[in-house]
């Protein structure tokens, strides 16, 4: 099997996307955003990340219900909720009825008054768990290391949880009454047209979920995210969805030794098997939004030692270059996807060599109102000898130190030699030298 794969992935890789037309260069990425999506899926890490999340999702639901009850009870429309969860858990088959009896029954059970200041924290904490949990599962898919401030997550989880429900509701609605009998007939739709617009009745549960999808998958990684990425990651997730809730229906249906054996604790487990593949099919789709996005990223690039040294050193040096290159210029910064783009690069992967810069405070990054990246101080002020420091010390003060080594005189004499190379051969070169033409003028041949 592995030779299979090792085979695919080197056919997928072998011809270059941006050598392609737009018609054939977008079915091979697709393709090739599939193939690393499934690569990931059947990885240990992102199916813990879906375990977890389902562990979270049975501590959350509860309150996450009692919150956008509430919601929806200040609309008078809060009994259009149960509706909405017996769809969810179609696949259940009859047994939905009573977990979602269940379900609602916990959640009228909540007294805001009884609880208190304390309790209603709690329960707002309580929800909001469960949409950082799927913040940090999604921003590992994406290769985003930077958090959201506190401020930035309060505000973005609480605005998801008291306006999503009313959102869900007012699509479910609308398209409830557009395609409504009563319509239909006063607006005297009838033959062919009322057949197809029926037909797109049909389709608006797929609809649906593509546009939530899209919404998700733009909004809570952070880190941008471009539209047609997105709806593709979300089009393939809604079909799945859709898939699986008929496969998971036929598996229910036939699931009959598991009722003999738990009785009527089988249907907690199944119910846990199903919100387990929903994140599956989620985190799923966020994995071909982030390939789709990064259509240069190849099966090595996770690996930590995908790079050699002098890769990595290459890689940096060229970055940096371009920074300076664009402060000369007075460009206020360069995005990710403009980085990208110039060094046929995928974005996570100059975040990465970019990160011990950051650290050392010699860039920095801007989120308003796009993400850019910056020199943080003036690139004509840093030798370029530091920026190879920089490099050489990359993680190096996170587990060993040199001083705990045993010491070899040979060896640190040969250290400075080298050392003393190379400050004689930079001289008084400086970061903004990397965007100049300077260093192609030397003479020296490769």
């Amino acid at each position: 099997m592995k030779k299979r794969m090792d085979l695919l992935h080197s056919r997928l890789w072998r011809v270059g996307h941006n050598t392609l037309p737009a018609w054939q260069a977008w079915p091979l990425v697709l393709l090739r955003a599939l193939v690393l999506a499934m690569r990931d899926i059947a990885g240990e890490h992102l199916n813990l990340r879906a375990m977890s999340l389902v562990y979270t999702t049975l501590l959350s639901l509860v309150p996450l219900l009692a919150v956008s009850f509430s919601v929806l009870k200040a609309f008078g429309v809060h009994n259009a909720a149960r509706p909405a969860l017996l769809g969810l858990l179609a696949p259940l088959g009859d047994e939905r009825v009573m977990m979602v009896d269940q379900i609602t029954g916990f959640v009228d059970n909540i007294k805001v008054g009884v609880l208190g200041v304390v309790g209603v924290a709690m329960l707002l904490y309580t929800a909001v768990s469960l949409v950082q949990k799927v913040e940090h599962g999604f921003n590992e898919v994406w290769r985003v290391r930077r958090e959201r401030t506190f401020s930035q997550r309060f505000s973005n989880y609480l605005s998801v949880i008291f306006t999503a429900p009313v959102l869900l509701f007012a699509v479910i609605s609308i398209g409830a009454s557009v395609f409504d009998d009563v319509i239909f007939s006063w607006l005297g739709v009838r033959g062919v047209l009322a057949d197809a617009l029926r037909m797109l009745q049909r389709m608006l549960p797929l609809v649906i979920l593509v546009a939530v999808f899209s919404f998700i998958y733009s909004l809570v990684p952070n880190t941008r995210v471009r539209k047609l990425p997105a709806v593709t990651g979300a089009i393939i997730a809604a079909l799945l969805w859709q898939l699986s809730g008929l496969l998971f229906a036929q598996f229910v249906a036939g699931a009959s030794s598991y009722v003999a054996v738990y009785s009527g604790f089988a249907i907690v487990i199944v119910f846990m098997l199903w919100i387990y593949v929903i994140w599956l099919i989620v985190l799923f789709g966020a994995c071909v939004a982030f390939y789709m996005q990064n259509p240069g990223y190849s099966p090595g690039h996770d690996a930590g030692a995908a790079f050699s040294p002098r890769q990595r050193e290459r890689i940096a040096l060229a970055t940096l270059g371009r920074l300076a290159r664009a402060h000369a210029e007075g460009v206020p910064g360069l995005t990710p996807h403009e980085l990208a783009q110039g060094l046929r690069l995928p974005e996570p992967v100059l975040e990465e060599v970019l990160a011990p810069f950051l650290d050392q405070q010699l860039v920095a990054r801007t989120d308003d109102p796009l993400p850019r990246w910056l020199p943080a101080i003036e690139p004509a002020s840093v030798p370029l000898a530091r920026l190879l420091v920089v490099l050489r010390l990359q993680g190096e003060q996170q587990q060993l130190h040199s001083h705990d080594l045993a010491d070899e005189p040979a060896l640190n004499s040969l250290e400075r030699r080298l050392e003393a190379c190379q400050h004689a051969a930079l001289g008084n070169l400086t970061w903004q030298d990397l965007g100049s033409d300077l260093l192609a003028e030397d003479g020296i041949k490769p």
